[in-house]
Order: C-alpha cells, then structure tokens, then sequence
C-alpha cells in the first residue's frame, strides 16, 4: 500500500480516516494532492474534504466492482471510459 503524500497538512484525525478507507482512498487523496494542491487547500479550508473523497471513493469502487469483468483494461481506463473525473470537485479559479 502506498503511504499518504503531505501527511502532516491533513492533520494526525483527516489522516487516520483517509488512511482508514483503504489504498483506493490514499491513492486518489495523494493523485488530487500530486495534480491540484490548490482544491486540495480549499476543501481542506471549507471543511469538506472528507466528504468529497468519500463520495469519490464510491464512485470509482462501484464502477470498478460493475466491470470486474475487463481485465484486458487498467482501472484508469474503465475510470474514463465511464467518464469519471479523476480530479477533485470543481471550484471556481481567479
């Protein structure tokens, strides 16, 4: 399993869970701290983090659990072929 990138800006209790709902969600917390630290920032400011990191893990499980069935594809390919952001929610940028 992959270790949480920028452990300490989460918070010892934001980390703990993150870390808690397994690799998908380390995987997808350190993918949106890698490619936008910006809304990272943000949904850490507005107190919303966890929630969308959550509701991002359920996507991309039940659309992987769906197509267990396309081994020939990776997990990222079947994430765009349904077209699932791999980015964190949309905020509004200067």
């Amino acid at each position: 399993m992959e270790n949480l990138l920028s452990r300490a800006m989460y918070g010892a209790n934001l980390a703990q869970a993150i870390e808690t709902l397994g690799s998908i969600s380390i995987g997808i917390a350190n993918r949106w701290m890698l490619g936008w630290p910006a809304a990272v920032q943000l949904m850490l400011q507005d107190g919303n983090y966890f929630e969308s990191l959550r509701a991002q893990v359920d996507q991309e499980k039940a659309v992987l659990c769906a197509e267990g069935n396309m081994s020939h594809l990776s997990p990222s390919e079947i994430l765009s072929m349904y077209e699932i952001s791999k980015a964190p929610p949309c905020y509004v940028w200067d």
